[in-house]
């Protein structure tokens, strides 16, 4: 048996959210989630700006080589080990307490970062800073994807990451007004107003409600109920969509308690936890490991490499590039259902690939013969490299990471990823600089090898999910390549329909024994 699609449910929803009241509520709660990662597109974007700052440089002794490579590295080493911490609170306590305590560490580590007096104290708010996003990026995904109602939710997730860019855009902009206040607080200016994601995140969040899934995982069905109710449905008691999704988290929960207690182990006891893991692993290193973190992270010693070297320039370029990247990630997270994630990257693999070469090409011809017009040609194709990544890297992986996983294993997952992430980005970060400053252009070469795996890797492993339910996305790698969406819905349509068959035998069962009686 093949059960409806949730598209066609009757459901006490307006067909656009922004008319209906409990829709804007659920998106409002949405939004809240996706600011968690404000904080690392402003840093990626206030560590370039602050190179480009000269008030920056003459505090700090100009910075660069290892040293430069550690302070960019400081913010991911804390989130190799604190992510799993965000699992145990997320899982024990709730999605909404690892995002609060991650958001109060992120005001804690922005503030010391804004004020500090050295370098190692610089280094330490960084530090700080890690270790709250790390928490954030643990619960946040987990609760958006959970509370967001179906229809909206391939969407919210896919903006998630784009958001990424208002960090980014805001510290750009905020760089560029630091080169015109005289003194220390030309940097510590920028530096300070990092506590505004936070801040917001922290309000948003406060009137959301916890994760259904949880609510039922710990027994507390009516509450859950409610919270779906209300945000799903208007306060609409018994309505039809509510009944199906409340019957479809319940009956895909009681499947999950059929097995023993869940652990970290359980990612090697079947052949569909491997191939999650193997999906979450490469996703997650891929996120920096593609060339993206060169430009980001690096991207004023790679201008001034092509021959851009004033302040104005390098700063005016980052505000431009956050811009674009922005409205390429609202675009794509917007559309993500309608263009499929597998399709979605290959195009942006394939694309990354021919822009980074022609970077190459130009960097290596302006470094060798000195002609400024080869340099300056690099700069409309690392937008476009840059447009190409985010395609696919910025609005996929993190709620892929979280969709793919059944309930109780979804958190530790996005441990898992949170974990390798911060893992390659901390070599990434610390190596980069060291081999840019070695072998300049030709260090270009290694990321173009790096996408050629990639794109077997998205041959291989990646699965189109598009128009399908979190639960049932959540069983989808326990089937083959071919077929294996069907088959998925098949399975829990047939779940949902025995669970439902079962509580109406026991209705009956109660009814003719106090008919007995």
């Amino acid at each position: 048996m093949v059960k409806a699609s949730f598209h066609d449910i009757p459901n006490n929803t307006s067909a656009t959210w922004w008319t209906d009241p409990g829709l804007k509520k659920n998106v409002y709660h949405c939004l809240g989630c996706c600011l968690c990662v404000f904080y690392l597109g402003y840093d990626q974007s206030l560590l370039t700006g602050l190179q480009a700052l000269p008030q920056w440089n003459a505090f700090f002794g100009s910075p660069s080589g290892n040293k430069l490579g550690l302070i960019a590295a400081s913010i991911f080493l804390p989130s190799i080990v604190t992510a799993f911490i965000g699992d145990f609170i997320a899982y024990r306590y709730g999605r909404r307490y690892a995002i609060w305590i991650g958001s109060i560490l992120i005001l804690i580590g922005a503030l010391v970062n804004a004020l500090a007096v050295n370098l190692g104290m610089f280094i330490g708010g960084r530090i700080i800073l890690g270790s709250g996003g790390a928490l954030t990026k643990v619960g946040a995904p987990s609760l958006l994807q959970e509370i967001a109602h179906p229809r909206l939710r391939p969407s919210l997730a896919g903006l998630y990451y784009g958001f990424y860019y208002t960090g980014s855009l805001t510290s750009a902009c905020l760089c560029i007004a630091g080169l015109y206040i005289k003194g220390n607080w030309g940097w510590r200016f920028p530096a300070i107003a990092q506590i505004v994601g936070p801040s917001l995140v922290l309000i948003i969040t406060s009137t959301a409600p916890e994760s259904p899934r949880f609510l039922i995982k710990n027994g507390k069905k009516e509450q859950a109920l409610a919270v779906l109710t209300r945000y799903h449905a208007n306060g609409a008691e018994g309505d039809p969509l509510v009944q199906w999704e409340y019957q479809e988290i319940v009956t895909a929960l009681h499947e999950e308690e059929l097995r023993p207690k869940t652990s970290y182990m359980d990612f090697f006891k079947t052949r569909g936890n491997l191939l999650r893991l193997a999906t979450i692993v490469s996703l997650s290193w891929g996120t920096n490991w593609v060339g993206n973190g060169l430009v980001s992270y690096y991207l004023s010693p790679v201008l001034k490499s092509v021959g851009v070297t004033r302040p104005v320039e390098i700063t005016g370029i980052n505000a431009g590039l956050a811009v674009w990247n922005l409205c390429v990630a609202v675009t794509a997270g917007l559309n993500i259902d309608r263009f499929g994630r597998r399709r979605l990257a290959f195009v942006s693999i394939g694309g990354m690939f021919i822009n980074y070469a022609i970077v190459m090409a130009t960097s290596g011809t302006f470094a060798q013969t000195g002609n400024k017009s080869a340099g300056l040609a690099a700069i409309p194709f690392l937008f476009l490299f840059y447009g190409f990544y985010t395609l696919f890297w910025t609005p996929v992986p993190y709620p892929y990471s979280a969709e793919i996983m059944p309930y109780a294993l979804r958190s530790k997952g996005l441990a898992i990823f949170t974990s390798v992430q911060n893992l390659g980005n901390t070599f990434n970060q610390f190596v980069n600089p060291i081999a840019l400053k070695a072998i300049a252009w030709r260090y270009y070469g290694v990321y173009l090898g790096v996408l050629a795996v990639y794109f077997v890797i998205a041959l291989v492993l990646y699965r189109e999910s598009k128009g399908m339910t979190l639960e049932e996305i959540s069983i989808l790698y326990d089937y083959p390549l071919k077929g294996g969406r069907q088959q998925a819905r098949e399975t829990l349509g047939q779940q949902v329909a025995a669970e439902t068959d079962h509580k109406v035998m026991d209705a009956k069962r109660d009814v003719e024994h106090l008919e007995s009686a």
